[in-house]
């Protein structure tokens, strides 16, 4: 898992699923081609009401809040971004990779 940061004009929305109840998908609204697919995550009303209007990716992805339901959110959008990035072509977006390299003893 590595911490990504985009460009400001990506951002995140939640809508409630039409064929799965208790559910909720995720949209990128990307410039230029507007809402994306992401993933669907089980419905919180918390989660809903955080991101039922378009909030920043880079916000989603490294603020921290009290709510266990936002924190496990926002887990799992860093777990999913490399597979979004590559899934969507995001690479013209990506600011900044950090992946962590990790020296072992010998």
């Amino acid at each position: 898992m590595c911490k990504m940061s985009f460009k400001n004009n990506i951002c995140v929305v939640a809508k409630r699923s039409i064929k799965l109840k208790n559910k909720l998908d995720f949209y990128l609204l990307i410039p230029g081609r507007g809402y994306e697919y992401a993933f669907t995550r089980k419905y919180k009303r918390i989660c809903y009401n955080a991101y039922k209007s378009p909030v920043m990716l880079n916000k989603a992805l490294h603020d921290r809040r009290p709510s266990v339901a936002l924190m496990d959110l926002k887990k799992y959008f860093n777990y999913m971004m490399p597979y979004l990035v590559e899934y969507l072509g995001l690479e013209n977006f990506v600011i900044k990779n950090d992946v962590k390299k990790y020296r072992w003893a010998a």
